[in-house]
């Protein structure tokens, strides 16, 4: 029994390192696959660090891009303003000299108003004055021909005093 428990145990013993060499090569086939997976994460970080980088360096530029504009249309903006102010400040100054000569022209306005009323009065005055000159002239030819004829003379003998169109005295005789 010696013989066949010897040759059972060597049975058992080479069962026992044949299953200790396939848990070997299974550990080997594992630890590959490890090292293997290791590596596929060691590269997966890699890309995603650089994908990481590249977003970060893309973000940087959208950002300067972004700062770049937002400066841009500040300064648009500024501009914009000082145009419009400029704008406002001649549109002031243009209605300032506007109403300066508004007032300028009112004032000449006004001054020829006052002296064509001091013309219309002194017209008014100088009518007044030629209507009593008139009628003094034609009391003065009413007399004269009443005189002329107590004192015998005929009409068409006197000479008569006439006023011309232009406002002059002529005397027109018939002697």
């Amino acid at each position: 029994m010696n013989s066949a428990a010897s040759y059972g145990e060597a049975e058992e013993e080479r069962q026992d390192e044949a299953l200790a060499e396939k848990y070997q090569q299974e550990i080997a086939l594992l630890q590959e696959k490890l090292r293997v997976a290791a590596l596929r994460q060691d590269e997966c970080e890699a890309r995603l660090q650089v994908q990481d980088q590249q977003n970060q360096r893309m973000l940087q530029e959208y950002q300067v891009r972004l700062e770049d504009t937002e400066s841009r249309l500040r300064r648009l903006q500024d501009d914009k303003d000082l145009q419009m102010n400029s704008i406002i400040s001649r549109l002031m100054a243009v209605e300032e000299e506007l109403k300066k000569d508004h007032s300028d022209m009112q004032a000449v306005v006004d001054s020829k108003q006052k002296i064509i009323e001091a013309q219309e009065k002194r017209i008014s005055s100088l009518d007044a004055a030629n209507s009593r000159l008139m009628a003094a002239l034609t009391q003065l030819k009413e007399r004269y021909a009443v005189t002329s004829q107590r004192n015998g003379l005929s009409p068409s003998n006197t000479s008569s005093l006439q006023i011309t169109e232009n406002g002059e005295f002529r005397n027109s005789g018939n002697c």
